[in-house]
């Protein structure tokens, strides 16, 4: 049993608390509660009463209810009479006819018949009142249903008796028959329960709102309305925050919350401090006693400023509620709080808001951090009529460190009207009179939204997070406006963009991201909404939400996982850093990922240290890792606060494996060797060869893939072009223009990426490059994988110079033997005695190709005479190392070989000398005839190889 607030209350003999006024009364020996007096002369006189309630006259009251109340008259609004006896007929223009079974209930002390649920039935009569015109009222009856007397314009009539008499209704033709009358049960009506039947507030049945008779075990029941301080974290530094239950001005000074002042709540104009109804109120006298009522729906988290904050100082105390934080006293209620929807489907348009929801009882246990309140819905605020249902709501503080409030809401429908309810909830947002430039942001993936406001008045930040998921009952779509005079079910009043649900069920606007902000900018307001569910009359749904108010958001654990992953012989070892922020936490652990496989732990910190960079590292597994393969690593961190028993996750670090494709590309020579330097007229043969890495177990193709590279102007056109795979097999097809030549793979069918791609071809270096210049080759690869991946990778530079060129630097023009030489009748020796130009060679050739040459000449012309073209001189002959060679037109003499050890040039002329190397004449004797000869030499230049 919950207690009073302000005293224990004292126990008997038998260790049980007496019962007090307004508790429910002991039971007797036979389960049933004792009845008082009073009640005792009613059940004594039950059937004198009964059998005499028809000489108690009718009222027709002013609410549309026929009572029969000892012999009262009834009364029209006309003043006109229509008397009922049980012996008499009713003076009335038309007979009734009525034959039924009449259900009534007991509730306090009337007997009642069931209100508002109308009667079919095949019988219909017609009553019809004098003075009343064309009016009607319509009596239905239906076997052993509910009696209703229905006016025209579906105004309903409650037919009320009063201890428990019966009373028979009798035309002028016959009297109706006796009803057989039975107790039923009053929960529920058409349009809810008529307030002025409910009685006193600690009489009302609340019970199917708790989860268990005995829920409020530990709980005070509260007589003045205040907040219930949450405990608070060093970090708050001297601020409280409040659980909280109606309006409170954000004028106020922090010190008008500890300190209760009678009449405070009069002076601010909100709702601290306001005394809470008296059980022996009536619902009838709150609901029309406007300084009496305190809003349930306005429920909220409050935050009373730091300490260091002169606590005597006004504006010390913050909400969120629009103007303010008197959304029902400063004339917000609408756009501001919680709602019941009703409606006929679930994807159509609510028929019926109600907001009007005045707390009939308040309970606190500050040991479990728990405020509950419960209240009535009333039908609306201007002269209300009918309950429409009952509410409980249960806040409680569900994480200490982090200050998350659960808000339980439950409604008990007592009306059959509409088939479908829902709920919403929405905010004109006012943090610190800052509503027209309050920021809303996004807590990304449809989590929920949260309020970021700097600086406050004593110098800290302050956030409000409102949470979407993650919990049960949670809320189904949020909306925003920038038009907050609205309820969350309006489906007019506003542009149709600025409305929040126009139906039970209306979608979500759009999630921007995590930390981007709401497009509402200004005067923002928003609204929650829960699903729309059939609620059947007399079941109780519950509805959740979640809140945090505090001066910082979380800080997880900053993770960082470096990108340059390596396969080793241990497993793919990962590398990073994280970095704790909490001083509260006790202790942080690493986990990874490896795709779709479950996370595995691989690091515990106790007691990390704040806010200094941790390094760590960790060889995954090669078998968890297969090489060859696509991969995805995931890391993240957790951080661990063991007294709330809660884990925060920090941010989720990620790399992808990807096997590496290489590019290489190749150049040989015609003997197949790598040549470092290529002579024009040379050809040379290229190979790009491209491996993506991967693996056969992989199914995956190369999809848009070629190789490409710029062409070499030193370079013809090339031939032989081909794309293959390692079995020589065709994969692709190549082209080639002057500046560029490509190879494409093949896409029907596609090539798997598994394959290894070879592209060739061949390229002779034009005659005319230029000594000392470069071939240079580069391939680049670069496609789509079928995966979606695209690579591109560039193969290493080939450069082969030109300059391995073995040629002439000079020669002579002009030898010559000397001029008018004596004719001898011996044979004769005449030595070169001038020429123009030295013969001279230069090989430029690579030294590891290990080049050699040869020099041999040719009398390709005879020498013969000017004057006497028959006469021509024989013996033109060649010495070298000792050897001599005739000229001739069909021999070559051996001028000079070498095998080339440096690039200097080589002057083969310098050794021409009467003893040494050289050409010289040798004429027979008798041959010779008086003229002048002369003839050509060719001088040859071979790139042969020569043994020294």
């Amino acid at each position: 049993m919950p207690t009073t607030e302000g005293e224990k209350e004292p126990e008997t003999e038998n260790g049980e608390a007496p019962t007090t006024e307004g508790e429910k009364e002991p039971e007797t020996e036979n389960g049933e509660a004792p009845t008082t007096e009073e009640e005792e002369q009613r059940e004594s006189g039950d059937e004198e009463n009964l059998e005499n309630a028809c000489e108690r006259q009718l009222e027709y009251e002013t609410e549309e209810n026929l009572v029969i109340e000892g012999e009262e008259q009834l009364e029209t609004d006309d003043k006109e009479n229509l008397a009922i006896d049980c012996e008499e007929e009713p003076q009335i223009e038309e007979n009734l006819e009525v034959d039924c079974e009449e259900e009534f209930y007991i509730e306090g002390e009337e007997l009642v018949a069931e209100e508002e649920e109308q009667l079919e039935s095949n019988i219909e009569e017609e009553l019809v009142t004098e003075g009343e015109g064309e009016e009607q009222e319509e009596l239905v009856t239906e076997g052993e249903e509910q009696e209703e007397l229905v006016t025209e314009g579906e105004e309903q009539e409650e037919l009320v008796t009063e201890g428990e008499e019966q009373e028979e209704l009798a035309s002028e033709e016959k009297s109706a028959p006796k009803c057989l009358r039975r107790v039923a049960s009053p929960r529920v009506g058409y349009s809810g329960i008529p307030i002025k039947n409910v009685g006193e507030i600690g009489n009302i049945d609340l019970s199917k709102l708790d989860d268990s008779p005995n829920e409020l075990d530990g709980f005070t029941q509260m007589s003045t309305n205040v907040g219930l301080e949450l405990p608070t974290r060093e970090s708050y530094q001297g601020r409280s925050y409040y659980m909280y239950f109606g309006d409170l001005a954000e004028w106020r000074p922090r010190n008008s919350l500890k300190i209760l002042r009678p009449g405070d709540y009069s002076i601010y104009d909100d709702d601290w401090g306001r005394p809470l109804p008296s059980m022996n109120t009536t619902l009838s006298d709150l609901a029309y006693d406007f300084d009496a009522q305190i809003m349930v729906q306005n429920f909220s988290v409050v935050t009373a400023l730091s300490e260091d904050h002169d606590p005597d100082e006004m504006k010390g105390v913050v909400s969120y509620y629009y103007p303010g934080g008197r959304p029902y006293r400063g004339g917000r209620r609408t756009g501001n709080g919680l709602v019941i929807a009703y409606g006929e489907q679930e994807n159509g348009k609510a028929q019926k808001q109600s907001n009007f929801m005045p707390i009939l009882k308040l309970y606190k246990n500050e040991k479990t951090h728990e405020l509950v309140a419960y209240a009535a819905s009333l039908d609306t605020h201007i002269n209300p009529k009918f309950v429409e249902g009952y509410i409980k709501i249960k806040m409680s503080l569900t994480n200490e460190r982090k200050g998350r409030v659960n808000v339980s809401m439950k409604y008990l429908n007592l009306t059959t009207r509409y088939p479908y309810t829902n709920i919403g909830y929405s905010v004109h947002m006012d943090v610190d009179y800052r509503y027209r430039e309050s920021r809303m942001y996004s807590l990304g993936n449809n989590k929920g939204l949260y309020f970021y406001e700097t600086n406050m008045r004593d110098g800290q930040d302050y956030y409000l997070y409102f949470f979407r998921n993650d919990y049960a009952n949670h809320p189904a779509a949020m909306r925003g406006t920038n038009n907050p005079q609205l309820k969350p079910f309006d489906s007019s009043g506003a542009d149709r963009e600025n409305l929040f649900f126009t139906e039970l069920n209306s979608p979500s606007i759009p999630d921007p991201g995590k930390d981007e902000i709401f497009p509402y900018t200004s005067n923002p307001a928003w609204a929650l909404r829960w699903e729309p569910q059939v609620q059947e009359p007399d079941t109780v749904r519950e509805f959740n939400l979640e809140i945090t108010v505090s001066n910082r958001p979380d800080v997880p654990v900053e993770v960082k996982l470096d990108n340059d992953g390596e396969y080793t012989d241990e497993g793919y070892r990962i590398t990073g850093t994280w970095n704790n922020q909490e001083e509260e936490a006790d202790y942080v652990e690493l986990y990874y990922k490896v795709d779709d496989g479950e996370p595995q732990k691989f690091a515990h910190k106790e007691n990390p240290s704040v806010n200094t960079d941790e390094s760590w590292g960790y060889a995954i597994p090669i078998d968890e890792v297969k090489k060859g393969l696509d991969h995805e690593i995931s890391v993240y961190a957790v951080t661990v606060f063991l007294a709330d028993d809660e884990k925060l996750q920090s941010n989720i670090e990620t790399i992808k494996i990807r096997p590496e494709l290489t590019i290489e590309e190749q150049v040989f020579g015609i003997d197949g060797k790598v040549p470092t330097e290529v002579a024009p007229g040379e050809t040379l043969k290229y190979e790009i060869l491209v491996d993506s890495g991967y693996i056969p177990d992989d199914k995956g193709t190369y999809g848009q893939f070629t190789i490409s590279q710029k062409y070499d102007p030193h370079l013809e056109s090339p031939t032989d072009l081909k794309v293959i795979d390692e079995n020589g097999k065709e994969i692709g097809t190549a082209t080639y223009d002057v500046n560029e030549i490509v190879a494409t793979l093949d896409t029907n069918p596609e090539v798997l990426r598994s394959t290894k791609v070879k592209f060739t071809f061949n390229a002779k270096v034009k005659e005319d490059a230029a000594e000392e210049d470069f071939v240079v080759s580069q391939a680049t690869a670069t496609g789509k994988y079928s995966t979606g991946d695209e690579v591109s990778q560039t193969s290493n530079e080939v450069k082969t110079k030109i300059s391995g060129v073995l040629k002439f630097v000079s020669a002579p023009g002009m030898i010559g033997f000397g001029e008018k030489l004596k004719i001898s009748s011996r044979t004769k020796m005449y030595q070169l005695i001038q020429f123009d130009e030295s013969l001279s060679v230069k090989d430029g050739r690579a030294l590891s190709r290990n080049p050699s040459w040869m020099m041999t000449a040719k009398l390709v012309k005879p020498l013969t005479g000017k004057k006497n073209k028959d006469s021509t001189l024989d013996g033109l002959y060649y010495r070298y190392g000792g050897n001599v060679s005739t000229l001739t037109k069909d021999a070559s003499a051996l001028v000079y070989k070498k095998k080339t050890t440096g690039t200097e040039e080589i002057n083969i002329s310098n050794a021409w000398t009467p003893e040494g190397d050289g050409l010289y004449l040798e004429v027979p004797a008798g041959t010779a005839k008086a003229d002048a000869y002369d003839g050509t030499v060719q001088w040859i230049l071979q790139n042969v190889p020569v043994n020294e």
